[in-house]
């Protein structure tokens, strides 16, 4: 008997078996709605495979629990319901899969161009925080800490008696101290709404104190300006914050003028018009 030398099989290379994968991949398509958090299967792998194709969910969140709709699939969601004017509450109904068909219709890029880098950061952190629960970040909130002195104003915001801290402080060099870190809920807000609705703005957004007396005579430096830019806009970018979140105290504090940062000469403009035209 003569055995065949497994020489003679025909050979199927790895680069024919890349393009027979990349020809017969389906493309990534809306499921079916309704969905919400606590689900699993293969619906939910073909909402995360959505949101990772649209940059709203990493690769790596989707592998970490494949077909689970969990926290961070929830938090995608909502950035994706926040948007494209939405109703935010995290679950998949039929408004939010039109809404995703959609988009993926589109030529959105999987990965959208990165504009800004975040800045340079100084450790500095406080004990002042806890924890977000998985509320989504949809807001950056802009303080002034009340005093020109940098260092009494971190000192401040890191001593566990004043029970008020922010994510990040900018001092009147430019220089930007990181308090506490994004994923955790920074106590600077207090009693807050969003638009007249009660909500709970710490848990929601990104605080950032800039040292100024708040007098509205004091200048805000040329070096924080270009650090607020630089920061806000590589925040706005990291969390898809929509342009109408990115406001100050005064904007969101209960009762009504209870805060009045940053103050009147801060310019609100110049900000805006960085972060929309990046250098």
């Amino acid at each position: 008997m003569t055995v065949r030398s497994s020489a003679s099989t025909p050979r199927v290379t790895t680069a024919a078996l890349t393009r027979t994968a990349a020809t017969t991949s389906p493309p990534v398509t809306a499921p079916a709605a309704p969905l919400k958090k606590g689900d699993a299967g293969p619906k939910v792998k073909q909402l995360q495979d959505a949101l990772v194709k649209l940059g709203y969910l990493t690769k790596e969140a989707a592998a970490s629990g494949p077909g689970t709709y969990g926290v961070k699939t929830e938090a995608a969601v909502k950035k994706f319901q926040t948007d494209k004017k939405l109703s935010v509450d995290g679950a998949y109904g039929a408004k939010t899969q039109a809404a995703l068909a959609k988009a993926l219709s589109g030529t959105t890029p999987t990965t959208p161009p990165t504009k800004f880098t975040k800045p340079a950061v100084i450790s500095a952190p406080s004990p002042n925080y806890d924890e977000r629960n998985g509320t989504a970040i949809d807001a950056i909130i802009l303080h002034h800490t009340a005093s020109n002195d940098g260092k009494a104003d971190l000192s401040w915001l890191r001593n566990p008696q004043s029970k008020v801290s922010a994510n990040y402080m900018i001092d009147r060099d430019g220089k930007v101290y990181q308090l506490v870190s994004d994923e955790k809920r920074a106590w600077h807000a207090g009693v807050s709404e969003l638009r007249g609705v009660p909500t709970d703005m710490n848990a929601r957004s990104i605080g950032i104190e800039i040292v100024n007396d708040g007098s509205g005579k004091t200048a805000f430096t040329e070096a924080q300006y270009k650090s607020i830019t630089q920061l806000v806009g590589y925040l706005k970018q990291e969390y898809k914050v929509p342009m109408e979140n990115i406001l100050g105290h005064k904007d969101v504090a209960v009762p009504k003028g209870r805060k009045d940062d940053p103050a009147s000469n801060f310019d609100w403009k110049r900000v805006r018009s960085g972060i929309t035209k990046p250098s």
